[in-house]
């Protein structure tokens, strides 16, 4: 087999490798979606929609919408090793990586309402 023939079947089958790799991890990272609005709402959901009281362990993207525009709300996710959150005046979508720990509870609130906008979860 020549040269060039080897070392393009050798980068095939790396690519191969590394590909199976990543299906075998699942390939992507597992979302968190987070949500203010409308009005004096603040939630945390899991991809399927359902309330996130209970999150396994390990790193997540949390997606956050903010649409609240003239409200003044935030959306702000604090526990043991994460401390994000967007500005009050940001309105629009932005992602978070974050690693949750288990056997932890996080908080997310609003930080100007945060006695009526908050709600919390615990991670296994």
């Amino acid at each position: 087999m020549p040269k060039t023939a080897r070392l393009t079947a050798l980068a095939a089958a790396i690519i191969t490798l590394v590909v199976a790799a990543a299906a075998a991890q699942g390939g992507t990272t597992p979302r968190l979606i987070g949500k203010t609005g409308p009005a004096f709402v603040i939630t945390m959901k899991t991809p399927a929609g359902q309330k996130a009281s209970r999150v396994k362990a390990g790193t997540y993207n949390l997606v956050v919408t903010d649409g609240t525009g003239v409200d003044k709300h935030n959306f702000h996710l604090r526990g043991p090793g994460v401390d994000v959150k967007t500005g009050i005046a940001f309105v629009g979508r932005k992602t978070f990586s974050v690693r949750l720990q288990r056997g932890k509870t996080y908080r997310f609130l609003c930080d100007p309402h945060e006695l009526a906008m908050n709600g919390s979860f615990k991670t296994f």
